[in-house]
Parts: structure tokens; sequence; C-alpha cells
């Protein structure tokens, strides 16, 4: 909603009014054209609507800025009324008047623009010889007045809704950075947490492998550097704020690919994949990493001897399980610092998706995403 565009075109309006006000007189057979003060009248009013016309932007800059600009049109509208007669057709360009004070002004200003408006009635009236009739004495004026409140209103309600417009977009951005607050602490954990991990770990056994096998402290060294080269990789990655995985590969190559790293270390692990077909590319990102994460908590926590990957895709949604028979733990109890179980939920919410784990001690767990196929908004949109 755009405040400014609103504003011109009623100005433009009023504008069209004056023009309409001139239409009048060339149609209707009176003085006017036969006067010269009439026709510097109708001159003026022609150049004031062209330049209004033509430089609407500006106008309503100057105008809103300075009313005493008004001010002066509304003592012009008296030197016309005295000039004319108030009956006269070309006094109807006082209602473009009445319409730039009501959208143009402040409410407080605009009463009093609109009093010396009306009082300009009053004063043309008792200066007339002839008086005009009782009837146009007052339309004129209860016009002006009308027009006036409604332009006042559309200003107010309009300035009301954009300040309420404002007030969302100022939510929706607090809550998508709450979003990419939460995003970054799972890529935290999901990265960089993981990598220092085990850069603690394998610094912890130096002095192990110092005693028992001093010829392999080089190697180890060099597995180290190794190690923290990725953790910082991972963080250059977040900090530039890394949306899409470079990996181009589909999702069922990139689950092939955990179940071969679990068999390399000693795990059996089966993938079935049926019905997959293409999916968004931020599904098969936020997919890939939750399925990702319970392999990985697999490999570290669970002590299982046999894993089970499955992807199964319908018309609306694909389905990722993965299920291990290793010790379980109890999902209603996660200890403080380990966040992966909240990350994931998240990142399966963040799709339109839910996550349900399903474990008990010594009975293994099995972790189970469902996410549409296809998502129409992403928070930050897809790529």
């Amino acid at each position: 909603m755009d405040e400014q565009p609103l504003v011109e075109r009623i100005v433009r309006f009023a504008f069209l009014i004056r023009l309409a006000a001139l239409l009048l007189v060339v149609f209707v057979p009176s003085e006017i054209s036969r006067s010269p003060v009439g026709l510097t009248a109708v001159g003026f009013i022609t150049l004031t609507s062209a330049f209004g016309l033509y430089v609407t932007s500006s106008f309503t800059s100057s105008v809103s800025a300075h009313p005493i600009l008004l001010v002066l049109d509304v003592l012009v509208a008296s030197v016309i009324g005295a000039v004319v007669g108030p009956d006269s057709p070309l006094m109807l360009y006082t209602l473009s008047t009445a319409v730039l004070i009501g959208i143009l002004l402040r409410p407080r200003t605009g009463v009093m623009v609109l009093a010396i408006l009306l009082s300009s009635f009053a004063l043309v009236g008792i200066a007339q010889s002839d008086p005009a009739p009782i009837a146009t004495q007052v339309l004129l004026p209860v016009c002006c007045v009308t027009v006036c409140a409604l332009g006042t209103i559309t200003r107010v309600l309009h300035t009301t809704a954009m300040r309420e417009a404002a007030e969302v977009r100022r939510l929706s951005e607090d809550a998508a950075r709450e979003r990419e607050r939460a995003r970054l602490a799972r890529d935290m954990h999901d990265s960089v947490a993981k990598s220092l991990h085990g850069i603690g770990l394998a610094a912890a056994a130096l002095p192990t492998w110092a005693e028992t096998a001093p010829e392999l402290l080089p190697e180890r060294a060099r597995e180290l550097q190794q190690a923290a080269e990725v953790a910082s990789q991972d963080a250059r990655e977040i900090l530039v704020d890394l949306r899409t995985t470079t990996d181009d590969r589909t999702l069922a190559q990139q689950l092939r690919a955990m179940t071969d790293d679990l068999a390399q270390g000693g795990v059996k692990a089966e993938l079935t994949v049926e019905g997959i077909g293409d999916c968004d590319h931020a599904i098969k990102r936020e997919l890939v990493s939750i399925a990702g994460e319970a392999v990985e908590n697999v490999r570290r926590h669970s002590g299982a001897r046999t894993v089970e990957l499955s992807c199964v895709g319908t018309d609306g949604e694909i389905v990722v399980r993965i299920t291990d028979d290793g010790r379980g733990f109890e999902p209603g109890h996660t200890p403080d610092g380990h966040y992966g179980l909240v990350g994931m939920r998240e990142r399966a919410e963040a799709v339109g998706g839910r996550l349900e784990v399903t474990s008990a001690p010594g009975r293994g767990t099995t972790v189970e995403v469902h996410a549409p196929r296809q998502s129409a908004s992403l928070p930050g949109g897809t790529r």
C-alpha cells in the first residue's frame, strides 16, 4: 500500500473538477465568455489545472508543506466569486479546493482553511447587489464541506492503514529474524559443532597416541588440521548465509551416500526408495539435513548394528524413515545441550512437514519425517 500515489490520484481528480467547471462555462451560455474578468478567471483556472495535472507530485509536496498556497487559492476564489457571482458555474471549481484541503492538510489546519473558504462565500453573497437564490447560497458551501470531510476521512483512514501495514511488516521482519536465528543454531549444530566435537575427541586422544604410537602423531596432526579447515569452511558458509546446498545430487543419491558411510563404519545399512520423483529444492535440502542428523546420531550415540533407510513418495508428500536397532532413548527427555532433535523438528516444520520420533531404551529408534512434495511459501523463499 503506497500513500503518495493515492494522494496524487485524488489531487488529479480535484483538478479534473476544475476542468469540468471550465467545460460548463464553455457549453452553458453565460456572460463570462464576454467579460474580460471572466476570461481572466477562466485562464487562471486553466493554467492552475494544467500545472497541477502536469506536476502533481511536486504540487502535492508543496501544498502539504506550505498550506498558505491553498489560502491563496481561496482568496482567488473569493475574487472570482465577487466578479462573476456565486451562482456562476465557474464557482464549481471551489469544490476542487475543498478536496485539496481535506486530502492534503492536517485536520486542524484544514478546518481553518475551510473556514476561510466558507467565509469567502458569505462575503461574496453579501457583496452582491442581486443576491443569489438561497438554494445556491447553501448548496455550494454544503458540497464543499462534504467533499472536504470525505478527503479528511480518506486521509486519516489511509494513514491508519499505512501505519498498521508498517507494523505488520515490522512484525514479519522480527519473525524472519527469529527464523534466521533458529536456522543458524541448527546449522551450527549440524556442521561446526560436530566438527569441533570431533576435533576435541581427537585432541584428547593425542596423549595416548604419543605413548603407544608416536610415529603416527604427524598423521593425526594432519587429520586435526583437516578437521579444523572443515569447521572453518562450515563457519564461513553460515556467515555468508548459504540457504541452498551446492550438492546437486538427487535425494536418493544423497541418502545412498549416507548408507555407504554407515557401511564403511561397520553398520549394516539398507536403503529403500520408491516414487520420489521431483520435489522442491528447499524441501530436499531440509530432508537431507534431517536424515543426515539422524544418521549421525546413529553413528555417535545408538551403538546400532543395523539401520534401515526408506524414502517413499506419494502424490502429495515424501516420507523419509530411519530405523535402527540401537540402544534407544526416552524421546521426552533430551539432555541439555543436545539440540539435534529440536533442530530436526524445526526443519520439518519450516517446510510445512512434521517429525515423528519413536524410541524406547533398549528398543532402537525410528525417525520419520513427512514433508510436502512442493511448497508454495517457504521462509526466505526457495531458490
